[in-house]
């Protein structure tokens, strides 16, 4: 008797995501059913395959020999549905992570492609500044993330898809000079920004310690469609992204100022755990989308 698809999927997520719960919840499946699998390949194979307590379960030796083979087989079973014709490799649950300018622009479109392409993938989705959304890949926490700057370790794979350019932006009620913006023009005015370490914040701050400058009312907000409201409304002026804003910019509610040091784009990226073949179209139509949302320049 040979090991059935099914019970070395539920043996993969398990190691992969540390316990019978979290695979359970990425395959869409109940967790009696997840330890029933387990248990039948246990007693095929003749061999315990996990220690486990309440928390968390981890791989025996036997188990930990497993893994990459295991990972082969899936792999080649995906690769056999794909070339088949079918394109429903991906189901259960999908913990997707996104900074708030996907959200806003590129979601609405991706979220129905994902659903007419994977109608068996149920999606969780996380949207989060970019630092955080790198904290919960790096945790296990997240299965794709599309963000800006990823900062993770060497079990997540990266893929940057394009620039994200950024501006100063301020309503036409400031009486700011009618030339090239320095720093020291700004020092003093309400400045909005995304928290620290993001790209927004970092872009911001290297911007004025270049002039040896140190803005004096800076506060932090979490929400770019909030930044873009106070900004609008004359609360302060900020760093956001050039595409995001663009209706505003058009419509003559916000102005660009111009800057004699240009601030540093950040770099729009598509990462995830696991193997990457699993991810390989899911990440196409995601870079698809982002494509046609504008937010991006691609690489």
């Amino acid at each position: 008797m040979r090991a059935s698809l099914a019970q070395l999927e539920a043996f993969y997520w398990i190691a992969r995501l540390g316990s019978f719960h979290a695979a359970a919840r990425h395959l869409h499946i109940t967790q009696p059913t997840v330890s029933a699998r387990i248990a039948e390949l246990e007693n095929l194979l003749g061999a315990r395959l996990f220690e486990r307590d309440r928390q968390k379960a981890e791989l025996t030796t036997r188990g930990r020999g497993m893994v990459d083979s295991v990972d082969r087989m899936l792999r080649l079973s995906d690769d056999i549905a794909q070339h088949s014709g079918s394109n429903r490799t991906l189901r259960g649950l999908l913990r997707l992570g996104a900074v708030e300018s996907v959200a806003l622009l590129a979601l609405p479109r991706l979220l129905p492609r994902f659903i007419a392409s994977y109608p068996e993938l149920k999606v969780e989705l996380t949207l989060d500044v970019g630092a955080s959304l790198s904290r919960k890949l790096n945790a296990g926490e997240l299965d794709v993330a599309i963000l800006t700057d990823p900062q993770v370790n060497d079990t997540i794979t990266v893929e940057p898809v394009g620039r994200v350019a950024l501006a100063w932006m301020a309503s036409h009620r400031f009486k700011l000079p009618k030339r090239v913006i320095q720093p020291r023009d700004l020092r003093k005015l309400p400045i909005f920004t995304m928290p620290n370490p993001s790209t927004i914040f970092i872009s911001m701050s290297h911007w004025f310690s270049v002039a040896e400058v140190e803005p004096e009312h800076v506060s932090s907000c979490n929400s770019l469609a909030l930044m873009a409201r106070l900004i609008v409304e004359g609360q302060g002026v900020a760093v956001l992204p050039t595409a995001l804003m663009k209706t505003e910019i058009d419509s003559g509610l916000i102005r660009v100022l111009p800057t004699k040091m240009s601030l540093a784009p950040g770099t729009m990226a598509v990462a995830h755990s696991g193997p990457a073949h699993r991810y390989r179209l899911l990440n196409r139509m995601i870079i698809k989308a982002l494509n046609e949302s504008g937010l991006m320049e691609p690489l």
